[in-house]
Formats: structure tokens, sequence, C-alpha cells
């Protein structure tokens, strides 16, 4: 995957209807049983059995092969739980998906359940089309998420969605190359410059802004507030760009390109950072005994990023309860046990879940050190001015604080708009 389509998301209305399942006229809510007659305390202790759901899951996604195959052995393992409820799945093109989901919702119709990206939430929970599940989520339950991934979920003092999978921007290393992991950002320059020799570098690091941003919040700074207003104009932000502009030292630096990933694949860089969604690849080309995943070095850090389960704000009765105990079910450390052992590309959001290669592990652990990625709106006001400012520094020389003044400038104009002040 090119880092330079990372953020492309596709909003295409469609105006035809595939499928009606989780409307208003969904099944009635389930009758309440009568609770059991009063009995001698048993003997020895048994287990309770799980509680009777029936309904219709219907769900709408666009994995691709590989990642399809273990949603439906969670699915055939909830059913092995739960008999009485049935699926009714439909892929749909990722371009597609968001589109044809926002016009059957908005008509009251549409899949009690959609997989889709963490960036949807926010606009569909606007739209009233996705639900609010936090009524129904204990506090036990969401302290076994990822906090990046839940972070990532909590939206106007709304849970808009539940977080099953991970992925992000980690640290790569060739331990051919460079033998152990920097453990801070002078020793990562140390380390790179003593690995360079002949057409091998010990770096090609990359510092766009995505793949940039968080190092911010590493070195005790922010991009922006919990309403999406800027808070990167100040001593942190000088030395955020200050850092980044760095990053030449330990060897070349790219902006926005595939030239780090390209010379890791041919065993010419010794240390890269990009996305785990690129982790199989970068095994295969170098060797997986010579990757590693390293955890981040002191004032440095990636975005955690996640994709999302959503409710049908339409469902309701049966079908709801179903869908919760399925949504429910997808983030217990079972079901994501199932997911990692048949989705090589899978990382667990659920702590405490063993997948089963080190470098998946080692992914997991460099996310417990991963900054949220902002999926609110006000985030597509950052990039531009973002990159004029990094630009500024990295090919003029320009002063880090004087250029975050016109960057925050920049930024306020541009949320404005967004927020249509």
């Amino acid at each position: 995957m090119s880092k330079k389509f990372w953020f492309i998301f596709s909003v295409l209305l469609i105006a035809a209807m595939l499928m009606a399942a989780c409307g208003p006229t969904a099944t009635q809510a389930p009758e309440a049983t009568e609770a059991p007659a009063a009995t001698e305390a048993p003997a020895a202790a048994t287990e309770e059995p799980a509680p009777s759901v029936q309904g219709t899951v219907t769900l709408w996604h666009s994995l691709k092969e590989g990642e399809i195959e273990g949603v439906s052995a969670t699915t055939a393992s909830f059913q092995e739980k739960y008999p009485d409820v049935t699926f009714d799945t439909l892929f749909i093109p990722h371009e597609d998906l968001r589109g044809k989901y926002e016009t059957a919702a908005a008509t009251g119709e549409g899949p009690c359940v959609l997989i889709g990206s963490a960036d949807w939430g926010p606009a569909l929970f606007n739209a009233e089309l996705v639900a609010d599940i936090s009524p129904l989520a204990s506090l036990e339950f969401l302290q076994t998420i990822n906090p990046a991934a839940l972070a990532s979920v909590r939206y106007k003092e709304a849970i808009v969605g539940l977080p099953y999978i991970l992925k992000g921007v980690v640290m790569y290393r060739n331990q051919s190359i460079v033998a152990e992991a920097p453990t801070s950002f002078d020793d990562l320059i140390a380390k790179a410059q003593a690995a360079t020799a002949g057409d091998v570098v010990g770096a090609d690091l990359e510092r766009g802004p995505f793949f940039a941003f968080a190092h911010l919040t590493a070195l005790g700074g922010g991009l922006m507030d919990e309403d999406g207003d800027p808070v990167f104009n100040n001593e942190a932000g000088a030395e955020w760009l200050t850092l980044l502009d760095r990053f030449t030292e330990a060897g070349p630096a790219e902006f926005n390109n595939d030239n780090d990933v390209n010379l890791f694949k041919t065993g010419n860089a010794g240390i890269i950072i990009d996305g785990t969604w690129n982790l199989n690849d970068l095994g295969a080309a170098i060797g997986e005994d010579n990757l590693k995943v390293d955890p981040w070095p002191a004032g440095m850090s990636g975005y955690v990023q996640n994709d999302n389960l959503y409710m049908n704000a339409n469902a309701e009765g049966n079908d709801q309860a179903a869908t919760w105990a399925f949504m429910k079910f997808m983030l217990s450390p079972d079901a994501q046990a199932i997911l990692a052992e048949n989705n090589k590309g899978f990382i667990p959001s659920v702590a405490g879940v063993e997948v089963p290669d080190r470098l998946r592990q080692e992914a997991v652990a460099a996310f417990a050190a991963g900054v949220p990625f902002p999926v609110i709106p006000e985030m597509g006001a950052y990039w531009g001015p973002a990159e004029t400012a990094m630009k500024s520094v990295f090919e003029q020389g320009a002063d880090p604080a004087t250029v975050l003044v016109a960057a925050e400038e920049a930024v306020n104009a541009a949320i404005a708009e967004i927020r249509g002040q």
C-alpha cells in the first residue's frame, strides 16, 4: 500500500438500496423470561450458561481475501455460543461501502453492523446513522481495549463504534544491518551512522506529516486539543520540527514517498518508519529473521489506527441485542485470537491476546506507546499548513518558531471553513 494514498476516502452516495434488516420493522424486543424457582445451593459451582440471544445480524463489509476468513471463523465460533442468532453478510467494494451504507441507513434501513474505517465514525454519528454504544458497554469491557484505539471511537461524549483491529506507524529495523534497537533519538543517529557503508545506509526516515505528527506528542506537546483546535505553536512544536530536521543526521530523509521502503526491501537500509500494513511484505523481502519492529525510542512515536464495528442507529429489538452480543464477542480474547490465527495481518485491539508470530507481538508492544490518530473532521485542516511549515524548515532553513505561527493561522482559517464559521 503506497503511503501517498493512506488517507483517501470514498464518499459515493448510491440511490439504490441493497437490503433492509435493522430498520423500524425489525423484530420486537425479546420477551422477558420467567425467573427460575429458587433451589437449594448446588454441591459444586457450575458455569453460568450464556444468556439467550436470538435475532439476525446483517453485516456489510469490504474485507479482502485473507481478511474475511478470520471474520467467518469468528462468526462460526459465535454461533456455537449463540445458536439462535443467524447472519446475513454482504461484500461491497470499499469505494462504494460508505456511500451505500449512508443511503440505506438514512432511510431507516441498512445492515445491523458495518465494518469500516475509524475515520468514518464522527460523520456517521453526526448524521445519526450509527448508534452511541456507551450505554451498552461496561467499564470493565472498555478497559480491555487498547487505549489509543478506544480514544479514536470516543466522540462528543459518545462511543461511536468498537475498534476490532489495529494498524499504524512503527519503526522497522533490519537487524543484520543495525544489531540493536536504539533507545533514544541520539542513539538512533549514532547507530545509523555506524552502520552506514557503501550502498547501505543505517537509516532512511520518513518525516511526512502522517508519519511525523505523533513525535510531537512523544515530546510532551500535542497537535490539537480535544475540540480540534491547534496547540502546536509553542516550545514543544519548535522542538518537534528541530527533531525532524535532524533526521538527515541519521541518513537520507523522505517526505511522502516510498524511497525508504524500497531501499529497506533491497537490504540497503537499516531503520525506517512505516505502517504495519507492510509488515508481511517487508518480512518476505529481507527475511523474517532479520526484521524487527522496535519499541519507539524516547521522544518518538507513531499513530495508531483501527477499523471499527459500527452499530446501525436503526437497530432495535432482537436484532439489536444479537448485534451487540456479536460486537462484544468480536473484542473478546477468544475471538481476537481466532482472528489473529486466521489473518496473518491481524493485530489485536484487546490487551493480553497472544498472536502466533513474533513480528505481530512486537507490533502490539510498539502500539502500547502509540498515539491515537485523530478522526475528527478538523484533522483535515492540518495537512496543508503542516507540509508548508515542514518544507520551509527542511528545504529553506526557516526558523521553526516562525513557521509555526503562520501554520497556526492557516489551520485556524481552515477549521473555520470546516465548521462553517
